[in-house]
């Protein structure tokens, strides 16, 4: 189980062309060649064609050129005193040294990957400057370049250190383009990540693959989800969702995707690609009679697609085509992701066993070195699956390390190489909350118990459902790609601040040390905080703003306002610092967000009592309140709406097809299907959605409490919950525009709501009574 090596996918390359591409010239076309009875011949993956052509061909020949190419884009104003050297691997894992000759700062490694962790090491150590996931940088680079006084040598304990959930790639990734993926590319680089999983562009691989089985493009085009919702396709979830894609479009996603797998194979980085494992068209069964298929049912109410029995002579063919289409267009996979019976799906009549052999048996003649990665997930992987197949060509991510070890539970999967993963966020959600301690601590204790000569641990893994939030949370993580030991809680912080902020700035430590005291002390269990905000309104105290989760803090929300007035106090020093204002607002809003709660439990006294007057003064600071938050989002260009949409409708190759690619962004974030069947699983306190969205949704059900009280009638939850739904449905039909750019100074906005709603949030009183409390101590 090893990345593979640029060699070896070329050889492979120029074998597979010299066996394949002669027989595609006339006659019977080779299973996984592109179809030509729908269009245009689809280009095969070369790795030159894909290349910055601003970059000369000698610079990126090399790992230590594409890492001064990193240099270039990330600190141009360094770049000049840097330079990059190859060294070799020790014992087969990654290496980077920092040192200073000749006026210039030496980073070296053995790839791509490792070259540019030391440059980010060098960023933190010696510049005291943070990049952080996309939630605003602290890049005050000091030029000339620092010194390396002593030599730094750094080897990673672990051979892998994954990136991304399916799920990424619909809540977050959905609608990027390359400058976008090039730019994560440079952070994935950085913080050391050398695996990380790629669906992007394996549409044409669908085509090409069910073409040799009577479907024509269109109906393949008609099958596949648009982009929001297609991880869901991979995972066996749904099937046919929010298409067609047009045929410009699928060609987009694969220029998109091969350039993806370009870049990481230039950097040193492998890509995981889909693999094969019986998904079928629910229509196949009828095409192919004698087909053994097997019915998956319904996931959250949306039909499953089929799966053909990987013992049925049909699959070795299908996998055939698809893994040959595969091939073509990207290269030798090295890893392929395949999870059947992800969450649920029938396994009845299934031999899991003979099964798991099938499935990796296809994978081996499309590469007999790949390496079947699994994610352990719920009762995923089987283990008479993993007990079937030689373990060494398998690797079980295991998702939700941080509230659940599987790998302690289930024996390391039966002795399979696994890796220490978390989530951390689901759905995309926005908002602050994780287990500091947990991340600070369980990996390296894993390592330690299970790494190499002790067990199976084989590294860790950043597996979030939605990315581009708590910053402090992935630089924690992040820190053990390059260490085996826990950093010691009190340096690690004072350290981040100073990167983050750019000053060691006593204010804004003490509001990352209450940041600890609260969002990110231990939690009672593993459910997702939301706020009330993105809840569908009701009588209960704690309505959920989605199934599995909770609108109840499980921290003291008054201390969290000390850290919003310590994070003031620091805007003098920290001011200019683009990740402390990102913080100022994440903290304001998070602040707000739990106010909105409290003042929902007063609206809920209000009209338990009776309490016309209260109940309609309280409406109107809900309202207000939601507006003010709107206010203080708009300030991020990371927290807009109107981003999120126009990058959708910038996908569609024509008006009908921007429709609906719109069509899916906002349904994924709000309904999530036409159904409404998985309701505000992907909220997002968002400014556009907070302003008009779910502030429009608690107008109605304030009004409705309101005339129920004037009508001296009980509410009828029932019917007002449903005009809400309908409101929910219609609104992810509409096409208006939201704002694209930021506006307003976050910390001018952060300022006057702190002046506006502090002394309300430190209240703990959540009566109806209340209101008077916060209007005496407001003034206003």
């Amino acid at each position: 189980m090893r990345l593979p090596s640029l060699s070896r996918w070329l050889a492979l390359l120029f074998l597979f062309k010299l066996a394949y591409l002669p027989a595609a010239e006339g006659g019977a076309r080779p299973l996984g060649a592109p179809s030509t009875t729908d269009g245009p011949a689809v280009r095969p993956y070369h790795q030159e064609d894909l290349r910055d052509p601003t970059v000369s061909a000698l610079a990126r020949a090399t790992p230590a050129g594409e890492a001064s190419a990193l240099a270039r884009r990330v600190v141009p104003v360094l770049a000049e005193q840097l330079t990059f050297q190859t060294i070799s691997p020790v014992n087969g894992h990654d290496v980077f040294e920092i040192e200073s000759l000749y006026g210039k700062v030496v980073l070296r490694g053995n790839n791509g990957v490792a070259m540019a962790s030391a440059l980010n090491c060098y960023l933190e150590e010696f510049g005291h400057d943070e990049i952080s996931w996309n939630c605003g940088n602290q890049l005050a680079v000091p030029c000339p370049a620092p010194s390396v006084a002593r030599k730094v040598r750094v080897v990673s304990p672990h051979q892998f250190r994954y990136a991304y959930n399916y799920c990424t790639h619909g809540y977050t990734m959905a609608w990027w383009d390359w400058p976008r993926w090039e730019h994560e590319l440079d952070f994935l680089a950085l913080k050391g990540v050398n695996l990380a999983l790629i669906i992007e562009g394996q549409e044409q691989v669908w085509i090409d693959a069910l073409a040799n089985f009577g479907y024509t493009e269109a109906e393949v085009r008609q099958w596949l989800c648009l982009p929001s919702h297609q991880p869901w396709l991979y995972m066996a979830n749904i099937e046919a969702y929010g298409g067609p894609m047009s045929r410009g479009y699928v060609a987009q996603r694969l220029r998109l995707g091969q350039r993806i797998v370009a870049r990481m194979r230039e950097l040193g980085m492998a890509p995981v690609l889909q693999g094969y494992y019986g998904i079928v068209p629910s229509d196949f069964k009828r095409r192919f009679p004698d087909a053994k298929i097997h019915p998956q049912g319904e996931w959250c109410g949306l039909p499953r697609p089929d799966m053909l029995d990987p013992l049925d002579p049909l699959f070795a063919k299908l996998a055939a085509a698809f893994y040959g289409a595969q091939t073509r267009l990207f290269g030798p996979p090295g890893f392929l992701a395949a999870d059947p019976f992800h969450e649920g799906g029938s396994t009845g009549g299934i031999d899991l066993a003979a099964c798991a052999r099938a499935i990796r048996g296809a994978m081996a003649k499309a590469d007999p070195e790949t390496t079947w990665v699994l994610q352990s997930w719920q009762d995923n992987p089987r283990q008479p699956m993993l007990d079937a197949l030689d373990k060494s060509k398998l690797l079980v991510l295991d998702l939700f390390c941080e509230t659940k070890e599987n790998w302690r539970l289930r024996g390391q999967f039966g002795q399979t190489p696994w890796l220490w993963c978390t989530i951390q966020n689901f759905g995309g959600n926005v908002g602050l909350g994780s287990q500091f301690e947990v991340l600070r601590e369980r990996p390296a204790q894993a390592l330690a118990e299970a790494g190499p000569g002790r067990g199976q641990m084989r590294g860790i893994g950043a597996l979030m459902e939605g990315s581009e939030t708590q910053p402090l949370v992935w630089e924690l993580f992040f820190q053990n790609a390059w260490s085996a030991s826990a950093p010691d809680a009190e340096i690690w912080l004072r350290d981040y601040g100073q990167r983050r902020y750019g000053a060691d700035n006593p204010s804004a430590l003490r509001a990352l040390h209450l940041l600890l005291e609260t969002v990110y002390s231990p939690l009672a269990d593993g459910a997702p905080l939301n706020s009330v905000v993105c809840a569908r309104p009701s009588l209960e105290p704690f309505p959920k703003a989605r199934l599995w989760g909770t609108t109840e803090p499980r921290y003291d929300a008054t201390k969290l306002v000390e850290a919003w007035r310590n994070l003031l106090d620091a805007a003098a020093t920290c001011g200019t610092s683009d990740g402390y204002r990102y913080d100022l607002a994440d903290v304001s809003r998070q602040v707000l967000a739990d106010l909105a709660g409290r003042y929902h439990q007063a609206i809920l006294q209000a009209y338990a009592h009776k309490d016309a007057a209260a109940l309609r003064q309280l409406s109107g600071r809900m309202l207000e309140l939601l507006g003010d938050l709107d206010a203080v989002l708009a300030t991020r260009k990371e927290l807009l709406l109107g981003v999120w949409l126009a990058d959708a409708r910038r996908c569609g190759t024509t008006p009908e097809e921007s429709d609906r690619c719109e069509r899916g962004a906002r349904e994924l974030v709000t309904t999530w299907n036409r159904q409404d069947a998985i309701t505000d699983y992907a909220n997002r306190q968002w400014s556009g959605l907070v302003g008009t969205f779910y502030r429009d949704r608690w107008r109605a059900w304030l009004d409705a409490l309101q005339a129920a009280l004037a009508s001296g009638r009980e509410i009828d939850v029932p019917a007002i919950q449903a005009q809400i739904r309908d409101a929910d449905l219609a609104w992810t039909l509409l096409h208006n525009a939201y704002p694209v750019d930021a506006h307003g100074d976050t910390i001018e906005v952060a300022r006057r709501l702190f002046q506006k709603y502090a002394s309300a949030a430190k209240v703990r009183q959540r009566t109806a009574q209340w209101i008077g409390i916060n209007r005496e101590r407001s003034g206003d």
